[in-house]
């Protein structure tokens, strides 16, 4: 099938029944320590408190990680870090199982996984690109890595929801454990003998300083990383409060949790599907904007709705246009992105991504506890559908610059 063509490199098919094992592990962890904050505290406020303090450790660690990136080993540096979350899903796992786990502890592990995870990013986005031979295959494997992610989304919040009544959250934890090590055992089989790198010879704050000023100087990509951060900040943190929603607006519990998250999953799934069927990058600028509507559109029916399937294809709405937004922005940056410095831009890109995404977990917490999960999620779907508008303005000249520089590339 065309959507699997970029598994035809036995590298990049090890590295993606890795990621299938980290994603499944992350998406079924990410809704058990949800369930299980709320089920502490029951404030959505502290929620956002762990949403935010995972993405802003992941956010200060990923501005340096891209210099790493470039200058070392990324098979070597993903190796190490993975074998880092598997210890800390472990003890995780060990502290619920053993009746010891309370708001701090789940707090200070998160905050681990986030920093490894910051570090880990840009190198495994970055890794992508070298383990693809035929390049044309690159968006290919960018979709196909999505749909990878977003399955997972369907997957693993289902199967936590169904888990935690039957056997609890610890061991919930102690499977996401052993799925982390599984990553490291696949990621050992990649053959992976990186070109001689032609890295100038600079100090870590002359390389940093020299990937930035490339980043937000070249007009093009500053645009692109610039709307994905605002979309993220204004939008994407709604699925903070999804245990709000799940419990107060519908009176449910983890299973309904685990639909809504699934819903999400499912959208996110098709829209992989469609971009990854793209033999080019020609044409993501205008998907991206077709995304943005959607994504905002879906959440404004969201915001308002009382009705549980209908809630539920507002959600899968959301999914698909999210799905397309950071399917296309990552396919564009890397592909206009020099290999010298693709590190360190993807780097500040998710940067800004997790940045966003922290500042706006903790915002969209603090705002639903003040005036409610509805009012706050109408907010945002306007301030995404006003961030189209702008995008729809400036497309002419934002293609006009990006082919330019896909020309220059090819050349």
């Amino acid at each position: 099938m065309l959507i699997f063509k970029s598994l035809s490199s036995s590298n990049y098919r090890y590295f993606f029944t890795g990621q299938a094992f980290s994603n499944l592990g992350n998406m079924m962890k990410q809704v058990v320590v949800g369930w299980l904050v709320y089920s502490l505290t029951g404030s959505a406020l502290l929620l956002g408190v762990v949403s935010f303090s995972r993405e802003i450790s992941a956010f200060l660690i990923s501005i340096f990680a891209g210099v790493f990136a470039d200058k070392y080993n990324k098979h070597k540096l993903l190796m190490v870090c993975q074998t880092i979350i598997a210890i800390n899903a472990t003890a995780l796992a060990v502290f619920t199982i053993s009746g010891n786990i309370n708001f701090t502890l789940i707090l200070s592990l998160e905050i681990i996984f986030g920093l490894i995870s910051g570090l880990e990013m840009p190198s495994r986005h970055a890794f992508v690109n070298d383990l693809v031979e035929d390049k044309a295959y690159l968006t290919n494997a960018i979709a196909l890595n999505s749909s990878l992610f977003n399955t997972a989304r369907i997957v693993g919040p289902a199967l936590a929801g169904i888990l935690i009544p039957l056997i609890g959250e610890g061991y919930c934890f102690l499977l996401y454990a052993i799925a982390s090590f599984s990553v490291v055992v696949f990621f050992a089989f990649i053959k992976y003998r990186p070109a001689p790198k032609e890295f100038p010879k600079q100090n870590f704050k002359n390389a940093f300083a020299e990937g930035a000023r490339f980043a937000f100087k070249t007009k093009h990509l500053r645009f692109i990383m610039l709307f994905v951060a605002a979309i993220t900040l204004i939008g994407m943190s709604y699925m903070v409060i999804l245990p709000v929603y799940a419990a107060e607006i519908f009176d449910g519990d983890a299973v309904i949790f685990g639909y809504m998250t699934s819903a999400v999953g499912l959208g996110s799934l098709v829209g992989a599907f469609f971009v990854g069927t793209k033999n080019n990058i020609l044409g993501l600028d205008k998907l991206i904007l077709i995304g943005t509507i959607i994504f905002g559109l879906g959440l404004a029916v969201f915001s308002f709705s009382s009705i549980l399937w209908l809630s539920l294809l507002a959600l899968l709405a959301t999914g698909l246009g999210r799905v397309i937004i950071f399917t296309g922005s990552n396919t564009l940056i890397q592909s206009i992105s020099p290999e010298e410095k693709r590190g360190r831009v993807l780097s500040f890109y998710i940067m800004l991504f997790m940045g966003s995404l922290s500042l706006g977990s903790f915002v969209i917490g603090f705002v639903t506890d003040g005036i409610g999960g509805p009012l706050t999620l109408a907010f945002g779907s306007l301030g995404v559908l006003l961030l189209a508008a702008y995008y729809a303005k400036s497309l002419p000249l934002f293609r006009k610059r990006t082919y330019r520089a896909i020309k220059k590339s090819e050349l």
